[in-house]
């Protein structure tokens, strides 16, 4: 029997960047083309030349929406790809907003970069794609069904099993030469839904997330996560501020409208405004409505606002006693942004963080409690309160990971643990090693190939390269001078006089001068 090939693309020792290749004797599966997200070094692997030849792919497969996943799919498709996209109906749905919303913002982003005075003589930024490369790679979609075998031919085929993570989110299960893997997309915390007449264990290889694989949460009922939200909203209003909260479009941002609906509704809160930041979570609350009921329609909640142009978005900065729920969810780009400009040097003011913060985002920085942060250029003073929760998580913790692998064991081959940082996937690793049926456990690094034998340990064939690795590092250079930037001013400003002020001028230039010597 033929082995098969393994490429690891991305998430492979990172959370983000989702992308796997499997080569058979006849076929060239892609298992989703994500995007880059964190540190400005591990988004700039998104413009590097794709390390495969998309012409060769015959099947792309994705597991769910979000931009991790998916933000790729219209650059591999500009680059030759001309194989159909498959996913579920809802993906689809969502995967066409997001997707022609990130060609936009990168739009955006590059002409704020390129019009920057100390960028004047360097080469002009370029965005990944446009939206024409957008409705290109929309044309490319199909769908499949939850638990049905789609047929790719000689005698390769796939089905999906429900990830319960998103609206549409998927594992797939993936029969290749004779071998049959399950790559398990991103997991959730609902409960394990088998497909019909499915044999759920004897994979010869399972390619599984590890996002939270080093920590366990508490179960919080959802009326104890409704209660906690609104207590934030009564201390942030009795102190005159907004409550910020940063949320992806997909998924988190209609979870929490389905809390404050649910919260108007019983009275608990009063009808304060809620204004949602976000053209594109107005498209994906419209699509999920139509696959999943969120409790209400908060299209009918007339104190809920999408708000979609910037001049409307910009009335915002005179709100006060509001609530403003803006992407991105890591406060790596978006509205969210500017509304953080505006009210982190307010005390007054106070930030919710409601999702998973990547190391090196500015989520993170502000989770870790810095004083000052340095956002579009801006030094921002943080006097507002921030606070974080895992209750919206919809990622399974280490129990839930241990658990469904657990359901789908024994494993013959190799579990191989990948979308996660490196203390998650350590720690799953380990913790996956005392689970009975599975023998071999590897976690790869990006740009590795691994060879597939079936019932047989994996082998690897291809080392990661040593550059790209240390773009993984979560520590990131541009991370901190921006954290030494934006403190600098008063640093300088707090010194007792004039001529102290000029000679620590002059110390900090003479040590970049021993820096530029010493590393030139």
């Amino acid at each position: 029997m033929q082995r098969v090939c393994l490429n690891f693309h991305g998430s492979a020792g990172t959370v983000t960047g989702s992308c796997f290749e499997v080569i058979g004797q006849s076929k060239r599966i892609l298992i989703d083309c994500g995007m880059f997200q964190g540190t400005r070094s591990l988004e700039h692997l998104n413009y590097e030349p794709l390390p495969f030849d998309p012409k060769a792919i015959d099947a792309v497969i994705l597991t769910h929406a979000h931009l991790d996943h998916s933000g790729r799919l219209p650059y591999l498709v500009a680059s030759g790809c001309d194989a159909s996209i498959w996913c579920t109906a809802p993906t689809a749905d969502i995967v066409e907003p997001l997707l022609l919303d990130s060609a936009k913002l990168q739009a955006a982003d590059v002409a704020r970069r390129n019009r920057r005075p100390d960028r004047a003589r360097q080469p002009k930024f370029k965005p990944l794609y446009d939206e024409q490369d957008v409705d290109n790679c929309i044309a490319r979609l199909r769908v499949a069904d939850y638990c049905e075998w789609t047929d790719l031919g000689d005698g390769c085929g796939f089905r999906f099993w429900d990830a319960r993570h998103i609206v549409g989110s998927a594992s797939v299960e993936l029969l290749i030469d004779g071998q049959r893997l399950l790559f398990s997309g991103d997991i959730g915390n609902g409960r394990i839904i088998p497909c019909p007449r499915a044999e759920s264990g004897g994979f010869d290889h399972i390619i599984c997330e590890a996002t939270y694989g080093d920590r366990n949460r508490d179960p919080v009922l959802i009326s104890d996560r409704r209660e906690y939200l609104a207590a934030h909203v009564d201390a942030t209003l009795a102190r005159g501020g907004n409550l910020l909260i940063p949320a992806f479009a997909v998924e988190r941002t209609q979870v929490v409208l389905e809390d404050f609906m649910a919260l108007f509704a019983s009275k608990r809160l009063k009808p304060i405004y809620v204004f949602v930041d976000s053209p594109l979570a107005d498209k994906v609350t419209r699509a999920t409505l139509r696959h999943r009921f969120l409790g209400a329609d908060p299209f009918d909640f007339p104190n809920i606002r999408f708000v979609h142009d910037v001049t409307e978005s910009k009335r915002l900065n005179s709100a006060k006693g509001a609530v403003i729920i803006a992407g991105s969810g890591m406060c790596a780009g978006g509205r969210i942004r500017h509304h953080l400009v505006q009210n982190l040097p307010l005390p007054q003011s106070r930030v919710l963080l409601v999702g998973y913060q990547a190391n090196g985002t500015l989520g993170a920085v502000l989770r870790a409690g810095a004083q000052h942060v340095r956002i579009s250029g801006y030094n921002v003073p943080v006097a507002a309160q921030i606070f974080s929760t895992d209750s919206y998580s919809t990622h399974a913790d280490q129990a839930a990971l241990l658990e469904w692998l657990d359901a789908r064991s024994p494993i013959t081959g190799t579990l191989f643990t990948v979308h996660g940082e490196r203390l998650a996937l350590e720690e799953l690793k380990t913790k996956a090693g005392s689970l009975a049926g599975i023998p071999n456990i590897v976690t790869p690094a990006i740009g590795e190939q691994w060879r597939l034998a079936p019932s047989a340990p994996a082998r690897r064939s291809i080392k990661a390269k040593p550059e790209t690795l240390a773009s993984l590092e979560p520590k990131d250079w541009t991370g901190q001078l921006a954290a030494f930037k934006a403190g600098l001013d008063d640093r300088i400003a707090q010194l007792p006089n004039a001529k102290s002020r000029e000679k620590a001028l002059l110390a900090i230039s003479q040590q970049l001068e021993r820096a530029e010597r010493l590393f030139a």
